[in-house]
């Protein structure tokens, strides 16, 4: 896998079967959390600035920083497009993704609820239902482009639901917005 699949601005190898992104709801979630974490955490740093010699000012300095890294990985998350062509599968943004082809495949196995791209050595993806939209054309996409499909009529393993990163990033998110708001709590009540 590589982090940098073609140099920015070459478009993936071959005309896309499918391209995917992540459903409105969790979109609209990133989205909305990282505009309060930006707003509370500009405020929050203003104080912090103005209490500086203050024993409290390196947490009040601190803490912005740290929610608005954790919100923008959960909207540049939320923001990739899941590609899918006859070469293989892409996950990431126009200029930076990373993928699968078709050669380091094993199979992908069908879930009714998720999709396991298996590789011959390295990671395993697994892609949730509840993280992409349009998900249930996702298998259609996958046998038109003539990659290695193995379909199970039953839902993913459990393993393979908890590696799926979707409910476990929004979670992370909400805990994010309620941290930030916490610390502008904490800054204006000094």
């Amino acid at each position: 896998m590589s982090a940098v699949d073609a140099p920015p601005g070459i478009a993936f190898a071959g005309v896309a079967a499918g391209e995917f992104v992540a459903r409105r709801r969790p979109r609209r979630l990133a989205g909305r959390v990282m505009l309060l974490v930006l707003v509370t955490g500009a405020v929050t740093l203003a104080i912090g600035v103005r209490r500086a010699p203050s024993a409290s000012a390196e947490l009040l300095l601190a803490v912005p920083l740290v929610c608005w890294s954790v919100a923008g990985v959960g909207y540049a998350v939320r923001r990739a497009r899941l590609r899918i062509d006859r070469d293989g599968v892409r996950w990431g943004w126009n200029d930076i993704g990373f993928r699968v082809t078709r050669d380091r495949m094993e199979r992908i196995d069908l879930y009714r609820d998720a999709i396991a791209v298996r590789q011959r050595r390295g990671s395993t993806w697994y892609l949730s239902g509840h993280d992409w939209d349009l998900f249930q054309r996702m298998p259609g996409v996958l046998r038109r482009a003539g990659l290695p499909v193995e379909t199970h009529e039953r839902r993913a393993p459990v393993g393979a639901r908890l590696q799926s990163y979707g409910i476990v990033l929004d979670l992370l998110l909400l805990a994010d917005a309620a941290a930030s708001v916490f610390a502008l709590g904490v800054a204006l009540g000094l």
